[in-house]
């Protein structure tokens, strides 16, 4: 089973940036330095990567050790993620996380002259923007909707979304439907979801 990995560490001083960059490549992971268009922790550098394995717990150790890697290097790891298909919706009814539930989470990735249009669009249906800081496109903005009910309803909040941007001709570049079933630090986007 595939289970995509997401590990943020705290915000660094940019004296830190490229030791951070070239530290995820030496270990097969990609870096991304999130910036929320709003909340309480603006920004967020973390790495993402994919891990192949039969269950979660085999999955968690992989993590784990991945974590203690990026701390022995100085970064402090202070949230672990762990996302599957939303097709694997029996792990929404069986939750791993022991402080919350399982949620659905899409993003969509758009490209737009105003962004203020595209946020205030999306905001009346759930969703949010975000930025890799690592991009070098200015116009490129990630909308994210989060959803704790049910795959139906999620499915039919994304699908709103895409209606109404596609109203102003906005049309998403590419996305990602996701289950995200492992979650140590929701808090991290309080004031953002």
């Amino acid at each position: 089973m595939e289970f995509e990995i997401h590990i943020t560490v705290s915000d660094f001083s940019k004296e830190k940036k490229e030791p951070f960059i070239a530290f995820c490549r030496s270990q097969g992971v990609k870096p991304v330095i999130i910036v929320l268009d709003k909340g309480n922790y603006i920004n967020q550098p973390m790495i993402t990567g994919i891990i192949e394995c039969d269950n979660f717990e085999e999955a968690n150790k992989e993590i784990e050790q991945l974590s203690a890697k990026f701390h022995e290097e100085g970064f402090t790891v202070v949230r672990k993620k762990v996302e599957i298909s939303p097709k694997e919706e029996s792990y929404f009814y069986n939750p791993i996380m022991k402080n919350g539930k399982p949620y659905y989470e899409w993003h969509g990735k758009v490209e737009a002259d105003d962004l203020e249009m595209v946020k205030n669009l999306c905001e009346g249906h759930g969703g949010h923007l975000s930025r890799n800081s690592l991009s070098s496109n200015g116009k490129t903005r990630f909308v994210t909707l989060r959803d704790y009910e049910g795959s139906v309803q999620f499915y039919e909040r994304v699908k709103n979304i895409h209606r109404v941007l596609g109203t102003k001709g906005i049309e998403f570049l590419e996305e990602e439907y996701e289950l995200c079933i492992y979650d140590t630090k929701e808090e991290l986007d309080s004031g953002w979801i």
